[in-house]
């Protein structure tokens, strides 16, 4: 069956070193979205964090943001919602700081981080763009203060082994989903919100059935919407899990190789 709508994931898929969005990809968003293709990318970036070169490629309907909590139009304006409870998201954010860890928080399409950022982030990111975002002295005074659900919540852990300790933790005293784009981070979200889940509304608002989509991607947060596409593309840099599940593997990321699935996809050789 023809691929009608393909569900893009950025880091380590469409974006090379977190930041670079190639003319090659481009192009193929491009010559995608002209042969009736609708790309949709599938981040678990807020809005805002989404890249300028991204974010202004003409023709993309939507983006799925924050794991599929916050599926945003071309101006982004929300579209539909699968927020945490602000008060679930204060409980979390004091869990983690009693870890070695960098938290973020989404909310209102955007990220909200501690004044007191780690310079280590920098290493994680390869520049300083992190440090750009709007930040506060107290994530979880802050979200209280705001009493605003939250989207998503982000955490860098500089101690990797005890990540399934506090994953053990969170999912204990929250009933929180947890994920991950990367083995040094966490990812938390309302039990509901998923890529795979996200990418499913897009199916039931655009009239297309789930045979009729593909989705690329690399990281564990990729795993709900691989599960859901009819077709699945896994990168040559993906985990082992995402490769094992995939339909397809293409070229690494910095190899363009979200760019060489979209060619093939929209040639009709993967189907």
């Amino acid at each position: 069956m023809a691929v009608r709508l393909v569900a893009l994931d950025l880091d380590g898929t469409a974006l090379m070193g977190h930041r670079i969005f190639s003319e090659r990809m481009r192009r193929a968003v491009q010559d995608a979205l002209k042969a009736g293709i609708l790309v949709v990318p599938a981040t678990g970036r807020s809005y805002v964090d989404i890249p300028e070169a991204v974010r202004s490629v003409p023709g993309i309907p939507c983006f799925l943001t924050s794991n599929g909590a916050n599926i945003v139009d071309g101006t982004g304006k929300s579209i539909c919602t699968d927020l945490i409870p602000w008060v679930w998201g204060v409980r979390a954010l004091r869990i983690l700081e009693g870890y070695d860890a960098q938290p973020s928080v989404h909310m209102n399409g955007a990220s909200v981080n501690l004044k007191t950022a780690d310079p280590r982030i920098v290493a994680r990111y390869g520049n300083s763009d992190y440090f750009k975002r709007h930040s506060v002295e107290d994530l979880a005074g802050y979200v209280e203060e705001q009493k605003t659900d939250v989207e998503k919540i982000f955490a860098v852990l500089f101690e990797r082994e005890r990540k399934a300790e506090l994953t053990a933790r969170i999912t204990s005293e929250l009933s929180l989903g947890v994920s991950a784009s990367g083995p040094d981070n966490i990812e938390l979200n309302s039990l509901t919100a998923s890529k795979g889940h996200g990418l499913s509304m897009l199916c039931e608002q655009f009239g297309i059935e789930a045979a009729q989509t593909a989705a690329v991607g690399d990281s564990i947060n990729d795993i709900s919407m691989f599960a859901f596409a009819g077709c699945s593309v896994a990168m040559g840099n993906a985990e082992a899990c995402l490769k094992e599940m995939a339909g397809y593997e293409t070229e690494a990321c910095e190899e363009d190789g979200a760019a060489k699935a979209l060619e093939r996809l929209i040639s009709g050789r993967w189907k």
